[in-house]
């Protein structure tokens, strides 16, 4: 299964990741992105990569991609 590695000293707090893929991302309590899972399920693969392509911050990255 894929991992990611967002990158949360670019984050912006824009809370779309949130909106695009909820199974995987939330915010902590400091308005950044928070991973609710490292590992994503195939199925929230097509949403993780909309959110990673519609990041203002471009904070969002895939750490591997099998």
């Amino acid at each position: 299964m894929p991992t990611l590695n967002p990158d949360v000293s670019a984050c912006i707090g824009a809370g779309i990741c949130t909106n695009t893929a909820p199974s995987v991302f939330d915010l902590d309590t400091n308005g950044l992105v928070l991973l609710k899972t490292e590992t994503v399920d195939p199925a929230d693969v097509a949403a993780v990569d909309s959110a990673i392509a519609i990041c203002p911050a471009q904070a969002l990255r895939w750490a591997n991609r099998d």
